[in-house]
């Protein structure tokens, strides 16, 4: 399997909470084979998960996470892992794609929603994603997203993007990431992280997915 390519020292550690345990071990098995990759502790619940992170020092990067779970489920899960350590990534890893679903882990601060049915190397890739600061939403779900909501009309943009920042955020919607991004607009990878770079400070969110959704539901996009 090819190495996650992420400009990070080490491999990135990865932890993974999900209750199916065949699936927990698989899945565990085959990160474990990218050598970019340590996924070093999986859980079957999100408490077995918290009470791990408030003991150990050493905090993952990224955590995959189920949705469905028994006792706390995945979204509440992550609202709590997020002030233990803002600086975690969150994928759920789910098998809903339930638009309230989406938004509400995207809301609760998820840099990415894919389902279960992903290839592994997509999942790989997301992980990619997600450390180069970027966010990941499976194609199938970023576009539910966009059809389910209508397009609505503002006399002002509020929050003073420019008209290249709301393209490069329809992109985002689309669930282009940034090559993708550079390519359809022939504009460096540098250039358009810097467009991205302002969309959050502009629309005061941490992710990706939060500005794809602060953008659908404040009728920007």
């Amino acid at each position: 399997m090819k190495k996650a390519n992420v400009k990070n020292k080490g491999p990135v550690r990865v932890w993974l909470i999900e209750d199916n345990a065949a699936f927990r071990t698989n899945l565990t098995e085959i990160l474990n084979a990218d050598s970019g990759i340590r996924c070093d502790r999986n859980f079957s619940s999100c408490e077995e998960a918290l009470e791990c992170l408030e003991m150990e020092k050493r905090h993952p990067q990224v955590i995959l996470i189920d949705l469905s779970l028994p006792g706390m489920s995945g979204i509440e899960g992550l609202k709590l892992i997020r002030p233990l350590n803002p600086d975690i990534k969150c994928i759920m890893l789910t098998g809903s794609d339930r638009q309230k679903h989406v938004f509400d882990s995207i809301c609760a601060g998820a840099a990415g929603y894919l389902l279960k049915n992903t290839v592994v190397e997509q999942i790989i890739r997301s992980i990619e994603d997600v450390m180069e600061g970027g966010a990941s939403l499976d194609p199938h779900v970023a576009s539910m997203v966009l059809d389910s909501f209508p397009k609505k009309q503002t006399q002002k943009n509020e929050f003073d993007l420019t008209e290249r920042e709301v393209e490069v955020l329809q992109y985002l919607a689309s669930g282009k990431i940034v090559k993708q991004i550079s390519d359809e607009l022939n504009l460096s990878s540098h250039t358009i992280k810097f467009h991205i770079g302002n969309i959050y400070k502009k629309l005061n969110v941490q992710s990706q997915a939060g500005a794809v959704a602060k953008g659908i539901r404040r009728g920007i996009i």
